[in-house]
């Protein structure tokens, strides 16, 4: 298993996390990680989806899995 420290420098927009954020933002973040959101996408798009009480819902990947290679000029 590895670990990933998170530092945030600037809190200004979110003040203090307290135990449910933080739980939270570590499962959209283990999420991203797990689909390839992060690492995965070439010349694409991913998409965090939440429900309308602001529940993490799902990840969407959006991108082209074959793409025919541009001629080189």
């Amino acid at each position: 298993m590895q670990k990933i420290e998170i530092r945030l420098t600037n809190t200004q927009n979110i003040g203090f996390l307290g135990p449910e954020e933080v739980a939270r933002i570590s499962e959209i973040i283990t999420a991203l990680i797990q689909s390839g959101a992060l690492t995965g996408v070439k010349n694409g798009k991913t998409i965090i989806h939440f429900d309308y009480e602001g529940r993490f819902m799902g990840v969407e990947l959006d991108y082209w899995s074959w793409r025919r290679p541009k001629k080189e000029v």
